[in-house]
């Protein structure tokens, strides 16, 4: 989730019910959410605050913080401000989003509680190695954006003939395919449905595997982009 939906109090209430109602515990729940509009250091720890009370939660299980001008000058200052909130357990785990390597590398200069996850754009049209080189030596969680690159590549992705063609050989479909390559390219994907089915062939993801020489072909689209 991030603050830039404007859906928060009835994402809350909505989580509120699930958990008063027992149809899940807190403990089985993992809630992340993104920071997009730090634009003022005054009262950053309020601000967070009221984010949690909007969600009626004690604490994010992960706070991501976006990249902007305003949050690279004042970085340091507001990585501080999270990293007391970690230690007042109102933040479990803390990240970035949208930083450079170099970017990241200043904050891991200063920073006595590391970041646990990195967000970034990440599909085999976007291949961020640097960053995953990076996430891989720092021991970080690299969480890839946009897997399916729908949005920018208008389904090319999923239409492509060397996705489909590996689909079909694992009878599966041509997302699931491209999930299986960003898992097993050590990243989370962070994926968006309201389709049943959907979300019913994410579930199955932890059983398909794809070979070297299929990680390799997917690897390649990138080339032909």
């Amino acid at each position: 989730m991030s603050d830039e939906y404007s859906n928060e109090k009835i994402v809350g209430v909505s989580l509120e019910s699930l958990l008063t109602g027992g149809f899940v515990s807190r403990q089985d729940i993992f809630i992340s959410f993104k920071m997009t509009k730090i634009n003022s250091l005054r009262q950053l720890d309020k601000q967070i605050s009221k984010h949690l009370a909007t969600w009626i939660l004690n604490y994010f299980d992960l706070l991501v913080i976006e990249y902007s001008p305003f949050v690279e000058q004042n970085v340091f200052k507001i990585w501080r401000t999270l990293e007391n909130l970690h230690l007042s357990k109102s933040l479990r785990n803390i990240g970035l989003s949208g930083f450079s390597t170099s970017q990241m590398e200043n904050v891991m200069s200063v920073a006595v509680i590391k970041p646990f996850a990195i967000q970034t754009l990440f599909n085999p049209l976007s291949s961020n190695y640097d960053t995953i080189k990076f996430c891989q030596s720092h021991d970080l969680l690299l969480i890839a954006m946009s897997p399916l690159d729908y949005q920018n590549s208008k389904g090319k992705l999923l239409s492509d003939s060397i996705v489909t063609e590996i689909a079909r050989n694992h009878s599966a479909s041509p997302a699931q395919i491209l999930l299986a390559w960003a898992i097993q390219s050590q990243t989370l994907p962070v994926v968006q449905t309201l389709n049943i089915d959907h979300i019913k062939e994410n579930i199955m993801l932890s059983e398909l595997k794809l070979s070297e020489k299929e990680m390799r072909d997917i690897n390649k689209l990138a080339e032909g982009s």
